[in-house]
């Protein structure tokens, strides 16, 4: 472990301050012994792992980041009879990139939903992140966590709720993922390909290669939160050095060195408009790290 240690390079807007605890398991046995030592020192625990959808304080932050990029594997469980489908274990530290790139390889389908999504598996488990309606669910069969307990855990598919955007585990329990199983089909690379390049369709008009992490909102019931900011005029928009994407209203850069104060007001500012012309609350899909207190 490691004491005060800067979050900055974690991120993927390059923000944030110091921590006041850092780890980076490579086994969950040494996840379950940093969750104990973290709780031993009364902190709080907070899990990072590709940093793509996290807002991390500038401020101290009296916390114990536990970062899974080393909880990087992926092995072959089963293969059917007939050789139609396999089972898989990836460690929540497993690029997203890299386990979709092993699909296409081995002609997996099942993950193409993940084109375009950045960061880590664990991260990608505990936000349900998805794409036009595909996601983990029906997919994952089994979840390797640990507990608020600092004890190793599994949890089955029929006690995973599937809903959007949120965790399909119970948080009050479950402090982090280490690992899970899915289970894929067989297909053609050119069927795989088909349906990598209709979700990547979707991703048209996304800022790649900036400062960002990815969409800031949660869509509305039956409503895109792009769109309403869209029309709400929040693009171009600017705080200090972060400004709404002019390429898509749901993603904020960090265009000239932005503290995350920045980011956040900004953030902040857009809700406000888009509450005040279209009467839409709109929430966040990022999450939080350390405190952050509107002006």
């Amino acid at each position: 472990m490691q004491r005060n240690y800067p979050l900055r390079n974690l991120n993927t807007w390059g923000v944030g301050g110091l921590c006041t605890i850092y780890d980076s398991p490579v086994t969950s046995e040494e996840a379950c012994i940093s969750v104990a030592a973290a709780l031993k020192q009364d902190l709080g625990i907070y899990i990072l792992g590709g940093g793509s959808n996290v807002l991390v304080s500038d401020d101290p932050i009296r916390s114990a980041v536990l970062h899974t990029q080393k909880l990087d594997f992926i092995k072959l469980i089963s293969s059917g009879i007939d050789g139609g489908h396999v089972e898989i274990e990836a460690g929540a530290g497993v690029p997203v990139k890299k386990l979709l790139a092993l699909a296409i390889d081995k002609e997996w389908t099942g993950l193409e939903f993940l084109t375009g999504i950045p960061g880590t598996l664990g991260g990608a488990l505990w936000g349900n992140a998805g794409a036009n309606g595909c996601g983990f669910g029906g997919l994952v069969k089994e979840i390797s966590a640990i507990d608020w307990n600092a004890r190793a855990v599994r949890f089955g598919e029929e006690t995973l709720n599937w809903e959007y955007r949120a965790c399909p585990l119970d948080e009050g329990k479950t402090a982090l993922v280490t690992s899970c199983v899915i289970s894929l089909r067989k297909a053609s690379r050119k069927s795989i390909f088909k349906s990598i390049k209709n979700f990547a369709a979707m991703k048209k008009g996304q800022p790649l290669g900036r400062k960002t992490a990815g969409c800031v909102f949660k869509n509305p019931p039956g409503m895109s939160a792009g769109y309403l900011l869209d029309e709400c005029g929040c693009k171009g928009m600017r705080i200090g050095g972060a400004v709404v994407s002019d390429s898509h209203a749901n993603f904020i850069e960090n265009e000239r060195d932005a503290l995350s104060r920045d980011i956040y007001k900004l953030c902040e500012l857009c809700r406000e408009k888009v509450l005040e012309l279209r009467g839409v609350h709109l929430e966040y899909e990022i999450k939080f790290l350390g405190d952050f207190k509107k002006d």
